[in-house]
């Protein structure tokens, strides 16, 4: 059953209680490192895009912090407070393993329209003496955390520190373009990390991952010209480890201390219904036998379901993920409350006989608990009173049995169970199973709630064992489970790129004052990979600045916002919303301002 539910959604990180809040965060913006270099990267910068990739890994339990740590996925009934007051059940759902991926979470606030939806702002300062400044206005995200559920609050930032780089290369094919290694030296708020040498050195072998130097970043620096005087725009890279090297995810003593909260599990609205479709198409006969088919009273989710079969050709199948683009099965939903349903069982296919949840018609029921505890309960005291394991089985299954049928029937239904577990586990043992072989036990209950349907005095299914038709009402019934907060401990891998624009490009102050709505153009034209398209406005107005295809088709927007009256210059680096590079190609640009509007065409070579 534990196998059956596998957690895709997990709540981002908190830190230790004695680390800074804002160690790690879901957008560690990116502060240039430094060096006195001929290519200079001074003046101010906002940030336009940033496209973030988390990578959560099972670790080891090393850290004092780590005393309430877990490595399961649970959901408890009637709910997380009274199980673990002793009052209640809790059911694994998903166990991890050292070196287990959790997940890979990507945040793509790929365009400014993104960044202002999460609230971020970020304006820096970067001096060429090695040294940056977070201006007042800053905000970026960072998390917090409560009995292991994390939230996210984006508070203000205003700091200096210092940054450190390496000598770089000017591209082969873009003269106006430099690239460099660079890090962090000194922040109170940001991890530490090193400019590796991009010249000399080997991504693998010299920095990254399995290295000396696995935290590290770099710089590509746009000019408006191949002089590198005057930066345009900047791309910035930064990849960190939670460990002492980058500060992140440790304790006062430097033992690795982060965690993976998880309040929530995946659920779906679908796969019940779907099953109850499939049943009434396909298998009548146990469509009719089901105490809940042909009703839709489910009051939460199925936790772990995969949600719908993506159907290309119908839309209702899937859902578009707007930021990512990425195709998503309908019906999926984050619960926190939700049923234990399985019609498939172990080997992932419905209805072929070995699903534990059968004789309560696949959901996890009060009479399949009840069955569960009074089997394990009673097997265990005979075996503790010494008792060999072929009677402790019997009876066991006996006391289940008896809660429905009368005492002889469950003492034939216990012979049964008992000696059918009993050959079974002795098999096991014969071809070297070993201590895998005690798994075998855990078909008690489901074997003797079989029996008893089969064996019933007034005929198959009429002993009250099949409780699946309505939700728990103090007798029986469908139980609705509380997924527990849990906190996974974790080592962390930060993946950070940054899009950068200069503000003194943004408005043209030498330019006369503008006296009407006018585009002179972008330059250069043909371009790569960077150009920029220059206009007035002779008001206050709305502007909105797109590229698009041939084919009309957005590719990015660099402005959509207010405006003073003035001559600006918007900087397109030949990437799309999602951050890729698009292909060589004419594209389209086109500059509104209120109800005023003037395109124009470029080209980009590769």
């Amino acid at each position: 059953m534990e196998d059956r539910i596998i957690i895709q959604s997990i709540i981002e990180k908190r830190r230790s209680s004695h680390m800074i809040k804002t160690i790690k965060q879901i957008l560690p913006m990116i502060l240039i490192s430094g060096l006195m270099f001929a290519q200079s990267i001074q003046g101010n910068f906002d940030l336009n895009a940033a496209i973030v990739e988390y990578t959560y890994v099972v670790r080891d339990s090393v850290s004092a912090d780590d005393a309430n740590s877990s490595y399961a996925v649970t959901a408890s009934w009637p709910s997380s407070a009274a199980a673990a007051a002793g009052m209640g059940y809790t059911h694994a759902l998903k166990e991890f393993e050292t070196g287990d991926t959790i997940a890979v979470a990507l945040v793509p606030l790929i365009n400014e329209t993104y960044l202002q939806m999460f609230g971020v702002a970020m304006n820096v300062n970067l001096d060429d003496g090695g040294t940056f400044s977070i201006n007042a206005g800053s905000t970026y995200p960072t998390t917090d955390a409560e009995n292991c559920s994390t939230y996210v609050s984006v508070p203000a930032v205003q700091e200096s520190g210092d940054w450190t780089g390496t000598t770089g290369f000017t591209h082969p094919d873009n003269p106006n373009a430099y690239s460099m290694g660079w890090g962090i030296t000194l922040s109170s708020v940001f991890a530490q990390f090193n400019a590796p040498d991009l010249v000399g050195g080997v991504h693998g072998v010299n920095y990254g991952v399995g290295t000396t130097m696995e935290n590290w970043g770099m710089i590509t620096i746009d000019y408006t010209d191949d002089t590198h005087a005057t930066p345009a725009g900047l791309e910035i890279y930064w990849e960190a480890h939670d460990g002492v090297g980058s500060g992140l995810g440790v304790d006062a003593t430097g033992a690795l201390n982060g965690f993976t909260g998880v309040p929530v599990a995946p659920g779906d609205t679908v796969t019940i219904l779907n099953t109850d479709a499939y049943l009434a198409y396909y298998d009548t006969t146990m469509w009719n036998d089901l105490g809940w088919t042909g009703d839709d009273n489910f009051t939460v989710p199925m936790l772990g379901g995969k949600g719908q079969t993506i159907d290309p050709s119908n839309p209702d199948t899937y859902e578009i993920n707007p930021m990512t683009g990425d195709t998503l099965p309908a019906g999926i939903v984050e619960a926190n409350h939700g049923y234990l349903f399985d019609p498939a069982g172990g080997d992932g296919v419905p209805f072929n006989g070995d699903e534990a949840l059968a004789p309560t018609a696949y959901f996890f029921t009060y009479n399949f608990l009840e069955a569960s505890m009074i089997f394990s309960e009673v097997f265990a005291g005979m075996l503790a009173a010494g008792v060999d394991a072929q009677t402790a089985l019997s009876n066991a299954a006996d006391s289940v049995a008896f809660v429905y049928v009368d005492a002889t029937t469950s003492a034939t239904i216990g012979g049964l169970v008992g000696a059918s577990l009993y050959d079974e586990y002795v098999a096991c043992l014969g071809t070297g199973g070993g201590d895998a072989c005690d798994e075998i036990f855990r078909k008690g209950p489901t074997m003797t709630l079989a029996y008893v349907k089969v064996m019933c005095p007034d005929g198959a299914g009429e002993c009250g064992v099949d409780d699946s038709g309505w939700d728990y009402d103090m007798e029986d019934g469908r139980l609705i489970f509380e997924v527990d907060n849990r906190c996974i401990p974790d080592n962390t891998t930060q993946r950070v790129n940054t899009f950068w624009t200069s503000t003194a490009l943004d408005v043209d102050t030498d330019a006369p004052l503008a006296q009407k709505f006018e585009v002179y153009g972008n330059y250069p034209n043909p371009f790569n990979p960077v150009t920029s398209i220059k206009f007035a406005t002779e008001k206050f107005s709305h502007v909105n600045v797109t590229i698009y295809s041939l084919l009309g088709e957005e590719v990015m927007t660099l402005h959509n916002g207010d405006l003073n009256a003035g001559t600006y210059s918007m900087t397109w680096n030949g990437k799309n919303h999602f951050g890729n590079a698009v292909p060589s190609g004419m594209y389209v640009y086109r500059v509104n301002s209120d109800n005023r509007t003037f395109s124009g065409k470029m080209l980009l070579l590769k």
